[in-house]
């Protein structure tokens, strides 16, 4: 403990990094510092008692299949919507046990990744059981955009802090929502300009001490936010590439959610330009020493994946 800190004067974020800590110290699978590390943050994740969790688990860690899970999890939801009880169903248990699944597996690990993503499809593509509702259930994912918006509140600086672990379930997740993008399951583009904007459009800058986490210095933010907005060029390539839409609000009680960082100063969009800024900023990174290997070692294989999908 930091001297002149005693534990009767500690604030939640010290409280909780000294926990992080005595976690990192005593456990050294990384999935299960996540799981640790997120009953500590309070991140939003599966119910202590979930029906869902353990399934995904076992789903994950190959003792069911996609069938046999499916078998296990749909009937009970087909039975509540046929009795019009459709409300009765802890879907946000079911997302929180998904979203939080996808945080402990790496990004680098694909095949595991797109098992969670199967799923997602399998749920969308399962056919609504007779009932008196005559709006679809399965095929809008009802609660999932909520649900993974919350999930994205447990960013690093917010949720979040910057232990290594968290920076991977950062990444992780973010790579989950980006397959989900690539393959139609759901529209979410628009986390990609968040994560973009959080890594590249602004100039990371020392901070002071917040209320909830240590003080993060630029090397820590960079290191956190690069590989969270790597990971959207590497699941999306060539889409996120020729995607140009703009996203300028029509309504000004819309907010601006796709605005620019300080760097850029165009338009809410995506777009060939705003491209080109976010790999010059992957190259500028790619060459900071100050930050760790890592984080300049995935930006410029940011860098080359951008490059490939602007040849393809």
């Amino acid at each position: 403990m930091a001297a002149g800190h005693s534990p009767e004067h500690e604030s939640l974020s010290q409280k909780q990094n000294r926990e992080i800590e005595d976690i990192l110290s005593s456990t050294q699978d990384v999935a299960q510092q996540i799981d640790e590390i997120s009953k500590v943050r309070g991140w939003f994740r599966p119910e202590e008692d979930s029906k869902f969790y353990p399934l995904i688990q076992d789903y994950l860690g190959g003792k069911l299949d996609l069938a046999a899970l499916s078998a296990k999890l749909f009937p009970p939801m087909d039975e509540a919507i046929s009795a019009n009880r459709s409300g009765d169903i802890d879907l946000m248990d079911l997302w929180y046990s998904v979203i939080h699944s996808s945080k402990r597996i790496s990004y680098r690990d694909t095949e595991s990744q797109s098992k969670i993503v199967a799923f997602m499809e399998a749920f969308k593509n399962h056919s609504d059981p007779p009932s008196q509702s005559k709006e679809p259930f399965y095929a809008v994912l009802p609660a999932f955009n909520m649900a993974s918006r919350e999930a994205y509140n447990n960013s690093p600086g917010a949720g979040a802090g910057f232990f290594d672990p968290e920076i991977q379930a950062w990444a992780n997740y973010n790579y989950f929502l980006a397959c989900l993008t690539k393959d139609g399951i759901d529209d979410i583009y628009l986390y990609a300009i968040w994560a973009m904007r959080e890594a590249l459009e602004n100039v990371q800058k020392d901070e002071d001490v917040d209320e909830r986490m240590k003080p993060a210095t630029a090397c820590q933010k960079y290191d956190a936010y690069v590989p969270a907005a790597a990971v959207w060029v590497f699941a999306l390539g060539t889409k996120l590439y020729e995607k140009e839409q703009d996203l300028t609000p029509t309504n000004r009680n819309q907010g601006n959610p796709a605005r620019g960082g300080e760097l850029w100063t165009g338009r809410a969009e995506f777009s060939k330009e705003r491209w080109g800024l976010w790999k010059r900023r992957f190259q500028e990174i790619s060459g900071m020493e100050e930050l760790k290997k890592e984080t300049r070692d995935v930006a410029r294989e940011a860098v080359e994946a951008m490059e490939k999908a602007e040849g393809e």
